[in-house]
């Protein structure tokens, strides 16, 4: 009887049930488009990397020990000079930083309490060799002597300051190493690799010869009958050397000890580190002067962290799945990591930067979603009052003939219902149909908005350091992000789920440093409707119908009907 009623009254006044439809319709469309561009975000953050296997790593937290140092300072010199306030927390720093260095016992702990979260792991040492008179010569000061020959006395100066490595005062030079480093006076880096996984992590492609062996194992630790280790050397230095697969020579440790090499293959590298010599074995110097052996020759050498306390270790956590990684980064933190210390994967990082905008746009959606319930709220109470005070005669009859005041109010409710449940069906269709289009507008116009800033950032970066010469403008074009590379990524899924981009983007990222990092945005999303959309959207609307529909119950029960009908009269 109610439904009946109220289905001929929305007959009956068709245009102001027409304009409750597009109403209607209207909130509907931008509720599910923004709950699509939601839902599409969502799923690409939290699944995105769910199928990919990453790696992550553990480094000192420089800036909070920094930080904590600082404050200890500023707190036993408070009635002091600041100036032996800064020197004394820059102190502090180096010593923290000298004394948390991990041990290769450290990582194996966190990786014992990953448990079945890892896949793998692997791990590099790394040390420092200097060049011998007379013998192999790094390919570093060859291309150093090359540029000062060009250049005038002061630019020389300060190339062979950022050729030799000086650490900065915060100890944060070198791409990671820890304060008080002796780079001054090393030519070459030797590089320990625990297994095949690590060689392959360097992205080493061998050019002649073979593979250098990895590993610990005890068949690898005695030296050639001729006293020498087997070594891999790069094409460049091999050329500049005039050396060839079966060639030897000779470098020397920090303590001046001969070590004689012999060259068993040499190699190109893309890895992770090959873009710029602050990677794993960089440490400030020439990735073109990296020597590769086998950890096994690290320990016959005494150059592993065990008896050495200048080799550097690079440890890596292979996890099985994107999926798994806070859940790495909690066994880490229960294992007894502290906060000066920090859980960094280079693959998560990546995909989380190229996804961005596709963050950013789900949080204007999610604000876009909140405006348009809260005015469509408004707008349908109006409406509802407006259209009762129209009617009240209509209702004061209903009720001097013996209908209850409730039934007249649950009419009204209904017939609400209907219009919106009219206006879902059809705004559900426009929403589904503008839903992908209308996110991928948007998110070309984020994308946009993020290498408009980037590049602004890069620019001014750029005449900072270089008042916008040569030099300066060179830095900063090779950090612009590229408008074509971001065009190449198309990433598309099911279900509003987005891929990442592929793997040339994440290595861009690990390879470049702040002035040659490229992103490659995710260009495209396939924010589809689903069910869950459908549902959500439909709650909404309903919820904002029973909004409507109460404010009229409690007008419609305000009234008495001989007194509606007493001032019709």
């Amino acid at each position: 009887m109610i439904f009946e009623n109220a289905w001929r009254s929305v007959r009956r006044r068709t245009g102001y049930s027409l304009l409750l439809v597009i109403v209607f319709t209207v909130i509907t469309a931008a509720v599910v488009v923004s709950l699509a561009i939601m839902q599409a975000a969502q799923t690409a953050k939290a699944s995105g990397l769910a199928n990919q296997s990453v790696t992550a790593t553990i480094s000192m937290n420089r800036s909070q020990i920094i930080k904590d140092a600082a404050g200890s300072a500023s707190s036993d010199s408070s009635d002091g000079d600041s100036s032996n306030g800064d020197s004394s927390a820059r102190e502090a720093a180096r010593t923290a930083m000298n004394d948390m260095q991990l041990t290769l016992a450290d990582y194996e702990t966190y990786a014992t309490a990953a448990g079945s979260l890892l896949t793998g792991t692997y791990y590099s040492q790394t040390a420092e060799l200097t060049a011998v008179e007379g013998q192999a010569e790094p390919v570093s000061s060859s291309s150093s002597s090359s540029d000062a020959a060009s250049s005038s006395s002061s630019d020389s100066s300060g190339s062979d300051s950022a050729q030799s490595g000086q650490p900065s005062d915060d100890g944060q030079g070198f791409g990671g190493r820890g304060a008080e480093s002796p780079m001054s006076s090393s030519d070459f880096t030797v590089v320990g690799l625990s297994n095949d996984e690590a060689l392959a992590n360097l992205g080493i492609t061998v050019s002649s010869g073979e593979a250098v062996a990895t590993g610990t194992s005890d068949t690898l630790d005695a030296a050639n009958s001729d006293g020498s280790y087997d070594a891999m050397v790069t094409d460049e230095f091999a050329q500049l050397n005039g050396l060839s697969v079966g060639d030897t020579f000779v470098v020397a440790d920090s303590a001046g000890t001969q070590i004689t090499f012999t060259v068993v293959g040499t190699y190109t590298s893309t890895g992770a580190d090959s873009g710029g010599s602050f990677g794993p074995g960089g440490f400030g110097q020439s990735t073109s002067d990296r020597i590769i052996v086998s950890m096994a020759t690290m320990s016959a050498l005494g150059l592993d962290t065990d008896s050495n306390d200048s080799t550097q270790i690079s440890y890596t956590y292979v996890l099985g799945s994107g999926s798994d990684y806070d859940a790495f980064v909690q066994a880490c933190a229960d294992a007894g990591l502290s906060d000066s210390y920090q859980v960094q994967s280079s693959d998560v990082d990546s995909y989380e930067k190229s996804i961005e905008p596709l963050l950013n746009l789900s949080k204007f959606a999610k604000t876009l979603l909140c405006v348009v319930l809260a005015l469509g709220a408004v707008m349908l109470v109006a409406m509802t009052l407006f259209s009762i005070r129209t009617r009240t005669y209509e209702m004061g009859v209903m009720t001097a003939m013996g209908m209850h005041k409730r039934t007249v109010a649950g009419q009204m409710v209904v017939e609400t219902i209907i219009v919106a449940v009219l206006g879902l069906l059809i705004g559900t269709c426009v929403g589904a149909a503008a839903s992908v289009p209308v996110s991928n507008k948007l998110l070309a116009s984020e994308i946009s908005s993020a290498q408009s800033q980037a590049q602004q950032q890069q620019s001014n970066f750029g005449r900072q350091l270089q008042g916008g010469h040569a030099a300066g403008a060179q830095g900063a074009s090779s950090g612009t992000v590229s408008s074509d590379a971001t065009a190449s990524s198309d990433a598309s899924a099911s279900s509003g789920a987005s891929v990442p981009p592929d793997d040339s983007a994440a290595d861009g990222n690990r390879k470049g440093g702040p002035m040659g990092q490229v992103t490659q945005y995710m260009s495209s999303v396939n924010a589809s409707v689903n069910l869950t959309t459908v549902g959500l959207a439909a709650l909404a609307i309903l919820a904002l119908a029973l909004i409507a529909g109460l404010v009229g119950v409690i007008w419609v029960l305000r009234y008495e009907p001989l007194q509606i009908l007493a001032d019709r009269s």
